[in-house]
C-alpha cells in the first residue's frame, strides 16, 4: 500500500474531449448496431455452432478409449 502514497487519487488526468456530447452517442448507436462493444452479464455473442460428423455413439467410444488408455499408462 505505501507504494501508492505519492500518487493522487483521484489521478489528476485533465481529458478534454474533442467531440460533442451528440458525435459521441452517435458513435455509440454505431458501433452497438455493428456488434463492437462488449456484452454486459445479460447479454451474451451468439456464436455459430458447430455441426460434429461423429454421432453420440463415437464420440462415447473414444472418451472410452482415452479414459481406458490414460488409466494403463499413468497419463
Amino acid at each position: 500500500g505505501s507504494a501508492f502514497a505519492e500518487m493522487p487519487y483521484p489521478a489528476d488526468d485533465h481529458f478534454v474531449s474533442t467531440k460533442t456530447r451528440a458525435e459521441v452517442k452517435t458513435e455509440l448507436v454505431a458501433a452497438q448496431a455493428q456488434g463492437l462493444l462488449n456484452q454486459n452479464h445479460a447479454r451474451y455473442p451468439i456464436l455459430p455452432s458447430e455441426q460434429s460428423s461423429l454421432t453420440r455413439a463415437q464420440v462415447e467410444q473414444q472418451v472410452s478409449e482415452k479414459t481406458d488408455m490414460s488409466i494403463n499408462t499413468g497419463n
